[in-house]
């Protein structure tokens, strides 16, 4: 039985590969690509990188891949008539629920009361201590190469140093990474900085699993896939990443200072600088011994408590059938995978998501499509065999090419990255004073502020920033993004208030559609309600609202002072979601099909307020400054 196991992982195995080799005419990258760890997430330890047929219920589940698609529910395939008449008996359940009914409608709907958010007080909620692992908004080329430094095709391209001053997760690397020409030949210095310890370690093992030597780059993105947001590793992925933590964390209470030097695949390495301490939240969590059990017990009492039912359901009620019974079987398992993979193999809890004690540490608001581009999500599902409907499938998919493209990229490119822990004003003082040795001549192509000027203030955040910008490149640029320009005064806040003056003035307009009248007809109940009222930022003219922001934060004076002025037309990141970057300077609001709006801001979770600011050296001839942004 065993030999027959692994001749069928092989072959396998080998069949992908020469598929692999076929479909993007890659040449063979070595003999690792033919070896297992053992770490991949199927019943028998290998990868997954095809949807295969959906009647895995055992170890005799079969191999063969999936593309019979099941006609009611659209959310898996079968190899055969006869597997998916074997394997109904276990899919009638999801089948048939009522989430993928079109008519579903939430609890509080169905039971005839209000639902607890509207009137809900946060003063009787246990304080559970949370991290933002997965963050909030969609990823972002920082360099914009074709726009920017790569317009000219009759100049080299030259090095580049990228600075991350806040990045919880690295997301925004991987995609710059990703977004560089195959044949760059410069070298790229990056910046990866976070003042929260955890989020800095994960990283940092997370960078280790995709770059060092060992493992193929498949089995390397698919179990880093797992750890940045499965609840439960399989029990080879879970050693090899404890293996991994030993490596790095050796001797690591020897000095005050943590630091080291990992080499990667390529001709790059991966460099830490961090306070000792900070390393030890780590390891106690990665030390820990709580089972799997009690572990997805505590992420199912959060995430499924029934004080959170209303919450989930308004969520749900924005998401499409299929998309809504996808989640939920995530929600259910824990485990981001194809909806009908099996996830017997997942036997050890990924002790990066919770405290030592076993409690989950993920924020109950916290969803992992957010923060992707949920086009580029849903084609490589269809790549790899999976259904658009099936969207967290879709999801494991793209995130596992998208890390295994990254640990490609930094294989074939020259690219050192280093990772640090430190205050970010006290990180550029540092970079200032030669600290850091690979930057010490302060000149960074791409800053990447994140929201720091919401914590800080702009006149902080230029100061400190401002003055590692290489100014021998025209295109160098400060970006940043403001969650919090004053949102009490210009964005649209919901409440039961708010919500009866909208349903009030719109029933006053002659001629309003019957639709929308049936809508208000259900009062603080109406789910459609909740949707119009939500979307409402996102097609709200702020600009003079933001000017004001701008004026408050004394942006004149700030760019003035530090040599710099405020970009009018953006060469990185549009101003807005929704917008895109080559929009005329004349469109302030998103003008978006529904299809559009759904991807971007339901499915995406794209904060619908946040701006996004572009610095650049004064002495820059990209775009001119006229007073206004």
């Amino acid at each position: 039985m065993a030999a027959k196991l692994w001749y069928n992982a092989v072959v396998a195995g080998l069949r992908k590969l020469r598929d692999d080799i076929k479909d993007r005419g890659d040449k063979v990258e070595s003999l690792e690509s033919l070896m297992s760890f053992g770490m991949g997430s199927s019943w028998n330890s290998t990868t997954v990188s095809y949807l295969m047929c959906g009647n895995a219920t055992n170890l005799k589940s079969c191999l063969s891949p999936g593309f019979l698609v099941c006609d009611k529910c659209h959310l898996i395939k079968y190899c055969s008539e006869k597997c998916r008449t074997t394997h109904w008996p276990k899919h009638r359940s999801y089948c048939s629920h009522p989430y993928l009914g079109e008519t579903w409608q939430p609890s509080w709907v169905t039971e005839r009361r209000d639902p607890t958010f509207l009137y809900a007080s946060n003063l009787l909620t246990l304080y559970r201590p949370t991290i933002d692992f997965w963050g909030d908004l969609p990823a972002m080329d920082c360099l914009q190469l074709p726009a920017n430094e790569g317009s000219d095709y009759l100049r080299p391209m030259g090095d580049l140093k990228l600075c991350f001053a806040a990045s919880g997760d690295i997301r925004n690397l991987i995609r710059t990474i990703n977004s560089l020409p195959a044949d760059y030949s410069g070298y790229c210095d990056v910046l990866l900085n976070e003042t929260n310890p955890v989020l800095v370690n994960r990283n940092l093992v997370l960078l280790f699993i995709l770059l060092s030597s060992g493992p193929s780059l498949e089995e390397a993105a698919e179990i880093a896939t797992h750890l940045m947001y499965s609840a439960a590793l399989p029990g080879g992925g879970a050693e090899y990443v404890k293996r991994c933590v030993t490596f790095i964390y050796r001797d690591c209470d020897a000095d005050l200072s943590f630091q080291r030097c990992l080499d990667t695949r390529g001709e790059g390495k991966v460099y830490s600088v961090q306070p000792s301490t900070g390393t030890k939240r780590l390891l106690e969590m990665t030390h820990s011994t709580y089972p799997l059990s009690s572990a997805l017990k505590s992420m199912k009492d959060t995430t499924m408590a029934p004080d959170q039912l209303d919450s989930n359901e308004k969520y749900f009620s924005s998401l499409k059938p299929a998309h809504r019974m996808s989640f939920q079987r995530y929600r259910e398992t824990g485990i981001l995978a194809p909806f009908s993979m099996t996830t017997v193999n997942f036997t050890q809890p990924n002790r990066f998501l919770f405290s030592p004690q076993g409690t989950w540490m993920v924020p109950e608001d916290a969803n992992p499509l957010f923060g992707w581009d949920v086009s580029r999500v849903q084609a490589s599902g269809i790549k790899h065999g999976t259904t658009p409907e099936d969207i967290m499938g879709c999801l494991f998919f793209h995130i596992k090419d998208e890390l295994r493209e990254f640990a490609k990229r930094v294989k074939e490119l020259k690219i050192d990255i280093h990772v640090t822990s430190f205050d970010a004003g006290i990180l550029a003082k540092g970079i200032t004073i030669g600290a850091l040795p690979a930057f010490e001549d302060t000149s960074f192509d791409r800053i990447v502020t994140g929201n720091l000027v919401d914590f800080v203030g702009m006149r902080t955040c230029l100061a400190d920033w401002g003055p590692l910008l290489n100014r021998e490149n025209e295109f160098a640029s400060v970006l940043m993004q403001t969650k919090a320009w004053d949102r009490p005064r210009a964005t649209n806040q919901w409440g039961p208030h708010a919500m009866e003056l909208l349903m009030e003035k719109c029933n006053k307009i002659p001629g309003l559609e019957v639709k929308i009248k049936s809508i208000f007809a259900q009062g603080l109940r109406s789910p459609a309600l909740f949707r119009i009222f939500d979307s409402l930022d996102a097609f709200s003219e702020n600009e003079g609202a933001f000017q004001d922001y701008l004026r408050d934060q004394d942006v004149d004076e700030s760019v003035a002072a530090f040599d710099l002025r405020l970009r009018t037309k953006h060469r990185v990141h549009p101003k807005r979601f929704g917008i895109p970057l080559d929009a005329p300077g004349w469109q302030k609001l998103p003008d978006l099909s529904s299809d559009e709006f759904y991807d971007i801001f339901t499915l995406g979770g794209a904060n619908l307020p946040v701006r996004f600011l572009e610095f650049e050296a004064m002495g820059s001839t990209t775009s001119e400054w006229t007073g206004e942004f």
